[in-house]
């Protein structure tokens, strides 16, 4: 019998908002959060019968602490035990909780019941990784603009989603802008328009 991808909860383009809320809801759970640097969006081809399908891909977001914050005992240190507590609290699965050899570097990963994947990992830099798992593909027009969490502007430099060409080619769509520019008004327009940071931003990206 040939070999299946396995079911799933999600495709690609539905995927992302419970990723990302993830991160929103760990952000929020974690003392005196000192914010993220930087966000971005990555895929990964997946495989069955040992062959890679490109039905399906994995999804991988990236949140990563800045070289000053990555080497502080609050990222370290402190959020390790935090996580544990966090994760276990939800009933997440924690099936990673390795220190290296030397005790410098640390990973700790937790999978939620839907096959969402948090991925802690403390090394030179600092970072979340949050992986989707294979999820059947969808056409880059379904995908949605989702905001960042920990302190990220959406729409900065910082937020590369919102400047990567693969997901978003000409632009986020208009219907999504708000979620880059709260102050925007809602107008009847057609068709995706390139980021343009308000003047509001100034001085924090």
């Amino acid at each position: 019998m040939e070999e299946q991808p396995p079911a799933t909860d999600y495709t690609q383009a539905e995927a992302y908002e419970p990723m990302e809320q993830g991160v929103a809801d760990l952000v929020e759970a974690l003392p005196d959060f000192p914010g993220f640097e930087r966000r971005s969006w990555n895929e990964l081809p997946c495989s069955h019968g040992g062959l890679d399908d490109s039905d399906y891909t994995s999804i991988e977001i990236r949140y990563t602490f800045s070289e000053a914050v990555s080497a502080t005992t609050q990222v370290r240190e402190d959020y390790l035990d935090e996580l544990r507590t966090y994760w276990s609290e939800l009933g997440l699965d924690i099936h990673r909780d390795d220190a290296s050899g030397t005790g410098k570097y640390h990973s700790i990963e937790a999978r939620r019941e839907d096959g969402i994947n948090f991925y802690y990992s403390v090394g030179y830099q600092v970072g979340l990784m949050i992986q989707s798992g294979c999820v059947p593909r969808s056409d880059v027009s379904e995908l949605t603009y989702i905001p960042p969490s920990g302190g990220i502007v959406p729409g900065s430099e910082q937020d590369t989603v919102a400047h990567d060409s693969h997901y978003f080619p000409e632009g986020v769509p208009t219907d999504q802008a708000a979620a880059i520019d709260p102050f925007a008004t809602a107008q009847p327009v057609s068709g995706p328009v390139p980021f343009d940071p308000p003047a509001s931003y100034e001085g924090h990206l």
